[in-house]
């Protein structure tokens, strides 16, 4: 078995919903992202062996296998294979860690793992009756950027409820650790400044890739090279004041991750091919692990992803120098870190190790883009930090989490 390594890798801007990025096609987004992420990297596009890519919503322009539509479309060879993956929001990073399997297992030279999600641009779809071509009859619609996680509710998961609102799991999450409405805005409010402090430093520019928007009627050609979801002017008190959300007694759209449009892409290698290519790695794929449990507490499942992946890296956590936690909510983000001292052995993650750049709620969450977007955040914040081991962890929607471990070569 050898080694996997991350030589680097582009993402977008994080668009708001119907933002910059909204009138970019799906296809287009996610294949201009994994042709800039092989320019970075001075890959040659005919070196890549297999793309894997993440989508969650399927109603849009290159549905289907939209990792190959989107290849071809702009500009891989024809033999350049490519397969589209769906682990909801760790849909990218599961995509990610098939490529490093596939490495380490010496069927694979040189991949690239990306992912991408337009939020804005999911589209509506017709569903079938229970007879074929059936031609008269109500006709159930569905806004898949709602309904996508599910579709017609199956009988036996509605009676279980595994199709709740990811809101009210991360209320679940609240309640069961006894969260406060100020605690999980305190948390929203450190990711903003987090991010703002990201951004505005020029950290953020070590991994996004500027997106050029062509000029319409009524606005002229820009380039997009900030996250448009930021919020620098968020105060406590600003939180404090916003309603919460349906059906919700903590959740607010202040500390819940936004709607969002992205894309972003990482190229993968063995030793072997890295040295042949000239690439220096950014960083080693060390160990991964899932877990799973009750959908209705979905948010905290990095919370036991995480130790079984330490533990297959046979590392302590007082090791990690760098923890990235999903933030799909604040109360969420919140709830991993009460349940990880209970799998560690009493360990704390020291708040300066925590999301240094903020997270989710933040900078924004395009559900099959954040994997890979955590990849790269992580891999260069090690390389810049001059730290050797890192971890994240990804809750994903229908009670699932997928952890990481990655190791900065130049430290090691």
């Amino acid at each position: 078995m050898t080694d996997a390594f991350v030589l680097g890798g582009v993402r977008t801007p994080v668009g708001r919903y119907g933002g910059s990025l909204s009138h970019l096609r799906t296809d287009d987004l996610l294949g201009r992202t994994m042709v800039a992420a092989c320019e970075r990297v001075g890959v040659p596009l005919e070196r890549i062996e297999d793309i894997v890519a993440g989508c969650v919503n399927p109603a849009h322009e290159g549905m289907g296998d939209i990792a190959r539509w989107a290849a071809l479309a702009a500009g891989f060879p024809d033999s350049v294979p490519a397969i589209t993956v769906n682990r909801f929001c760790a849909s990218s990073l599961s995509g990610a860690i098939s490529t490093a399997h596939a490495i380490r297992s010496d069927e694979l030279s040189v991949g690239l793992a990306g992912g991408v999600e337009s939020m804005s641009r999911s589209g509506w779809a017709f569903m079938k009756g229970d007879a074929p071509f059936m031609p008269r009859g109500p006709i159930f619609m569905l806004d898949t950027m709602w309904a996508g996680a599910g579709g017609p509710p199956n009988p036996a998961l509605l009676a279980r409820d595994a199709y709740i609102e990811m809101m009210q799991t991360a209320q679940n999450v609240a309640d069961q650790y006894e969260l406060t409405r100020e605690e999980i805005d305190a948390f929203a409010l450190r990711s903003q400044q987090h991010a703002t402090a990201a951004r505005d430093s020029g950290r953020f520019a070590e991994e996004i890739w500027p997106v050029e928007i062509p000029a319409t009627r009524k606005e002229p050609a820009r380039t997009i090279e900030h996250d448009e979801s930021i919020r620098d002017d968020t105060t406590a008190e600003k939180l404090a004041a916003l309603p919460t959300l349906p059906n919700t007694t903590q959740m607010t759209a202040g500390n819940s991750s936004p709607l969002n449009d992205g894309a972003s892409a990482v190229v993968l290698a063995s030793p072997t091919a890295a040295e042949e290519l000239g690439v220096e790695p950014l960083a080693r794929v060390v160990a991964s692990a899932t877990h799973a449990l009750d959908p209705r507490v979905m948010g905290i499942a990095p919370a036991f992803a995480m130790p079984k992946a330490l533990e297959r890296a046979g590392l302590a956590p007082e090791q990690i120098d760098v923890w990235e936690v999903h933030e799909a909510y604040a109360a969420q983000a919140l709830g991993v870190l009460r349940e990880l001292p209970k799998q560690l052995g009493g360990f704390e993650v020291p708040d300066d190790r925590l999301n240094p750049n903020g997270g989710a709620v933040a900078i924004g969450h395009p559900f099959g883009s954040s994997g890979t977007r955590y990849v790269l955040t992580l891999a260069t914040e090690l390389r810049l930090r001059e730290a050797r081991y890192g971890v994240l962890g990804v809750c994903v929607g229908s009670g699932q989490g997928v952890a990481l471990v990655l190791e900065n070569p130049k430290a090691a």
